[in-house]
Order: C-alpha cells, then sequence, then structure tokens
C-alpha cells in the first residue's frame, strides 16, 4: 500500500507538453493513473472523469448520445481532448469524442489541465485540456482479458496484449460494450417514449513504437470508434409527429505518425502528422450530419539553454475540410515557451502562440504560471494567467440559413491562484484553488449565430486526501462555481456546489479492493425556458460501490453496484437517469 497520498516525483506531460515533476507545474492539473481511473470498476471513462475537482459531467438523453461537461463554471465551452496526442474533436462542428464511448480498460492515464491553454494548444481551449494515455508495453506487458455482464442486458469485454520484440514494441486493444439501456425520457409521455434505449460501442486502439537507437525513434498510434445509441423523440410538446427512428452513429478514426530524434545532446525534436475522420449522424424527425476530416504536422523542439532554462518551440499546420456544410480551412500556428528555475524553489513559465486561420484571421495568446515551494514545510503556492480562444464552427461560419462568416472566436482569459500541502509526514494532503474566467464575444443564437454575449465566471476548488491506515485512503473535494452571461443571468447548468467523497479500502490480505464514491450536486437552472420561469432543478445525491477479488496474480473478479441508494434524480431536465444496476466481470492477464 502507498505510504504517501501523493507521489511528488510524479510527472505530468500535459502542462507543459513534455514530462515535468507535477511539484513544479505552476497550471492547476489533475493527474488520474491507472489505480484511479479503475477503482471504481468503470466501463466507461465518463464515469470515471465525474470527480475530478472543477468538472460536472452529465449526460444529455442515454447512454453514448450527446453529453455536457462544465469546467470550473463554464457550461458552453468544452476542453480539447488529446488521446495519445491526437485531438479528438470533430472538425465539422466542433464536438469533443463522447468519453460515454471510451471503455476504461485500456487506458492507462488521464491528466485534466485546466485554465486557458491556448498558448500551447491553440483554438478552443478556453476551459482547459483533458489528456488520455493508452496501456503501453511498459506499463502491462503481455496479454489482458475483461469480461462484464449486468443490468439492462449490458455487455462489456475486451482483450488486448502489450508486449516488444528487440527495438520493436507495441500495444494493441479491442473492446465492445453494448447495453439494451433504459428509457432515457418519461414512458408516460407515449409509446415512442416507453421503449429502452440501446447503446453499443466498439473500439480498436494500437500504438507501436520502433526505437532505430537510444536517439532517435518513431512511433504510429491509431484509435477507432465505432458507437451507435437509440434516443427519445424529445419532451412534448414537439413540433409534428414524433420520428420513428431516434437513432444517434458515430464512426471516428485518429491517426499518428511520428518520428523523435536529438539533433544536439541538449535538443530534443519530433516531427508528426496527423489525420482523423469523424462521421457523425442522427437520425430523427430531419436528420443531421457532421462529417469532417483533419489533417496536420507538426514540429515540437525541447532545448535545454542552460541549467536552469528549458525552451520549448513548435510549429503546427492544419488543414480541416468540412464535408457537411460548404467551406473549409487552414491554420498555421508557431509556439514557444520558456521554462525557467531561477532558484530549487521557484519555477517560472512564460509561452507565447500565434494563430493564423483562413476563416476567422489571426489570433495571439499568452500564458504564465508559478509554482513556489516554501522550504521545509511539504507546501507550496502556485498559480497561472493566461488567455485562449474559441474558434467558431463551419455550421456556424458557413451554413447558407444560420451562418454568418462574420463571426470572431470567442476570446478569454483565465486564472488560478491555488495552495497546497502535505501533512502528517504525507499522509494526508489539501489543497485549495481560487479560479476564474472571463469570456468575450461568446456566439449566440440570433435568428443567425452572432458574437452578442459576455460569459464570467468564478470559485474555489478545495480538496483532501488522507491515507487513514494501510488499508484506508479518503479523499473528499468542494468545488463552489458561478457563471453569469451578461453580468446578470445565472448561466445555465452550473450548480454553485459539487460535493464528492470517495472511499478506498483494503482488506483480505489486499485481496479485496472496495470502493464506496458518492457525488452530491446542487440545484441549478438546466434550460433556457426554467431559467426564465425561476425554477431551478432539483440536487441530488448518488452513491456508487465498487468491489474487486484478487483470485491470483493475474485472475480477479469485480462487480459495480451504480446508484446503490436508487436514488431518483436528473442530470438534465427532461432525461432520466438509471436506477440501482449491477455490473459483474473478471479480468484475466497471460
Amino acid at each position: 500500500m502507498l505510504d504517501r497520498v501523493v507521489d511528488l516525483d510524479a510527472h505530468v506531460v500535459v502542462a507543459n507538453r513534455q514530462e515535468v515533476p507535477i511539484s513544479h507545474v505552476g497550471s492547476s492539473v489533475e493527474a488520474l493513473d491507472r489505480f484511479e481511473l479503475r477503482k471504481g470498476q468503470n466501463a466507461l471513462l465518463l464515469d470515471s472523469l465525474r470527480h475530478v475537482p472543477g468538472l460536472y459531467l452529465r449526460n444529455n438523453g442515454s447512454q453514448g448520445t450527446v453529453f455536457g461537461i462544465t469546467v470550473r463554471g463554464v457550461s458552453s465551452n468544452s476542453p480539447t481532448v488529446l488521446l495519445n496526442g491526437i485531438d479528438t474533436s470533430n472538425a465539422s462542428n466542433g464536438e469533443i469524442m463522447n468519453p460515454g464511448n471510451i471503455l476504461v480498460s485500456s487506458m492507462s492515464r488521464v491528466e485534466v489541465l485546466k485554465g486557458a491553454q491556448s498558448s500551447l494548444y491553440g483554438a478552443d481551449t478556453l476551459t482547459g485540456v483533458i489528456s488520455i494515455s493508452s496501456l503501453d508495453a511498459e506499463e502491462q506487458p503481455g496479454g489482458r482479458l475483461i469480461l462484464g455482464y449486468g443490468s439492462f442486458d449490458t455487455l462489456q469485454y475486451g482483450i488486448g496484449h502489450s508486449g516488444s520484440q528487440g527495438k520493436l514494441s507495441w500495444s494493441v486493444d479491442a473492446t465492445r460494450y453494448d447495453s439494451e439501456g433504459y428509457s432515457a425520457q418519461d414512458p408516460e409521455f407515449g409509446p415512442e417514449w416507453a421503449d429502452d434505449d440501446a447503446h453499443e460501442s466498439t473500439n480498436l486502439l494500437a500504438v507501436f513504437k520502433y526505437e532505430f537507437s537510444e536517439n532517435a525513434g518513431m512511433s504510429w498510434a491509431s484509435y477507432y470508434v465505432d458507437a451507435e445509441a437509440e434516443f427519445d423523440p424529445g419532451v412534448p410538446p414537439i413540433w409534428g409527429a414524433p420520428s420513428s427512428v431516434n437513432l444517434s452513429q458515430s464512426k471516428e478514426l485518429y491517426s499518428r505518425l511520428a518520428v523523435a530524434f536529438r539533433p544536439a545532446s541538449n535538443w530534443k525534436s519530433s516531427m508528426g502528422a496527423g489525420y482523423s475522420d469523424v462521421d457523425y449522424r442522427s437520425y430523427a424527425g430531419s436528420d443531421y450530419v457532421a462529417d469532417g476530416d483533419r489533417y496536420t504536422i507538426d514540429w515540437v523542439n525541447r532545448i535545454e539553454l542552460g541549467e536552469h532554462w528549458n525552451l520549448l518551440a513548435g510549429a503546427e499546420r492544419e488543414i480541416e475540410d468540412n464535408r457537411t456544410d460548404v467551406g473549409d480551412r487552414d491554420n498555421t500556428s508557431v509556439y514557444v515557451e520558456n521554462l525557467i528555475r531561477p532558484s530549487e524553489s521557484l519555477d517560472l513559465t512564460l509561452g507565447l502562440r500565434h494563430d493564423d486561420n483562413s476563416a476567422y484571421g489571426s489570433e495571439t495568446t499568452y500564458r504564465g504560471t508559478v509554482s513556489y515551494r516554501i522550504e521545509d514545510t511539504d507546501a507550496r503556492i502556485r498559480g497561472s494567467f493566461g488567455t485562449s480562444f474559441q474558434a467558431p464552427t463551419f455550421f456556424q461560419l458557413f451554413n447558407a440559413l444560420y451562418g454568418n462568416t462574420a463571426l470572431k472566436p470567442e476570446s478569454g482569459e483565465a486564472w488560478d491562484l491555488g495552495f497546497e500541502k502535505s501533512i502528517a509526514e504525507g499522509r494526508a494532503f489539501l489543497s485549495a484553488t481560487l479560479f476564474g474566467n472571463d469570456i468575450e464575444d461568446k456566439i449566440g443564437w440570433n435568428g443567425v449565430y452572432e458574437n452578442i454575449s459576455r460569459y464570467e465566471s468564478e470559485g474555489i476548488e478545495t480538496q483532501m486526501r488522507f491515507l487513514a491506515s494501510e488499508s484506508l485512503h479518503v479523499t473528499a473535494a468542494h468545488t463552489y462555481s458561478k457563471g453569469e452571461e451578461d453580468g446578470t443571468l445565472e448561466a445555465l447548468r452550473v450548480p454553485r456546489n459539487i460535493y464528492s467523497l470517495n472511499l478506498f479500502w483494503r482488506a483480505l490480505d489486499d485481496r479485496l479492493g472496495i470502493n464506496l464514491s458518492g457525488q452530491h450536486v446542487t440545484s441549478q437552472f438546466s434550460d433556457g425556458q426554467a431559467r426564465e420561469d425561476g425554477e431551478k432543478q432539483a440536487g441530488y445525491t448518488v452513491f456508487d460501490l465498487g468491489l474487486d477479488y484478487e483470485l491470483s496474480e493475474r485472475q480477479s473478479i469485480w462487480a459495480r453496484i451504480g446508484n446503490v441508494f436508487d436514488e431518483e434524480y436528473v442530470e438534465v431536465s427532461g432525461f432520466q437517469t438509471p436506477g440501482a444496476n449491477l455490473m459483474v466481470g473478471a479480468r484475466m492477464t497471460f
């Protein structure tokens, strides 16, 4: 069992696009390793992210359909989601990959970087970046199998293998999730709403690496998702008769080839080429299609200019092809970031980026961070300030009926200031982070799309981790956030308070793991009509229980009870959530 609740020597990559000790990072970042992702026995990544401070995730309907995410009080701007370094957004409509279609069993780590991050990652990072990494040959060599079955005739299974032979290493996984589901809306609305809403998702993932020498190598990563989900016609009354077919389908392919080399002993360089093809279709009363391709090339350089100064510099070229509406666009960007350590206790970063886009013009963004470790106290102060922007989508720019080619990107500023401290010889960890966001030229609807509003949010995140004993690990977190539109309207889908609690206990000679997680979400306005009427959606409390028992070093059985106390609640107005449900299964390595 761990003797500290926080590994001060752990590294994160997403905050600076290179490995940096987490205790030296000034930005606010959360890292979920393989243990944290799987201790709740969740099948889907969406559920493993729910307890990250500052995030509020919800299903806007049945599993696998539209989902929503609020980050630090900003409900209408999603973070950029990277999988093995590949941007997984739909080039046509800008929607990020649905984590309700990603199976946890083939993933090893998630890093959540909060705040404005365009100086490193370009457009669509007003609220941050979620970086997902799959399993690799070093972390889990050999084969693996997973099988699970449970409520709603849900079946989960997968097979994978990681290994190496000489200079070649690989990791491949094939996973499947298939569920008859539950009715996402009230069956009393009518027969079209009474049927269960099925969801299925197939994931194929492959990563290959080849080392030519100690100073040169290449890698290829690819990820394919084929997902389908049924949904109900909508909350009555609706226009016209309900459609007999209410189905969404998504076929997604992401791939990247990269080479890395050392031009000099103090200089690491990498070049990559990526491709994504996302075809999303929704069939209801009228069909909706969002089909787009993205081609990218990039060059990243990491140079040690001295003992206390590292330089990161890069260039990117991106071409987006919209196959749904008229229009395509390209973007060229250059960026630089300085990582400076004036003393053993102080780390500073200062970054700048320039993007030149053929559709909406040029944007220059910047970010600065500070991390100061207070000597002999196991405490530090950290903070960041940055600018960012959200690009208008192809539909918003070029649609023949509603588009507006004069749209400007949304621009934002974000800041945070945090304090953290380890106590009790590292067995307890406390942190608190103040944050704020200010977004201008918010894109809204006024017959056509226009830049019409301003959005602000502020709040605080607090977290406590405590190793109560060698077998009991306790985590508690609270996020308070307040979001406002134009300084007067309370923002939609921004609960003021989210509380979470997680208890993990090892028993029976560490062979049995028991994980109890709970979350309380306070009331919120869920839609525009409710806000106009002053009617808030009720808050709720949900508990989940995960169990894992090791039969041997290579075999284990597991179970998950979702919504243990059968709470009746809604995450989005008009949509139901599952009652108490059970999944059981087994894992094996070979």
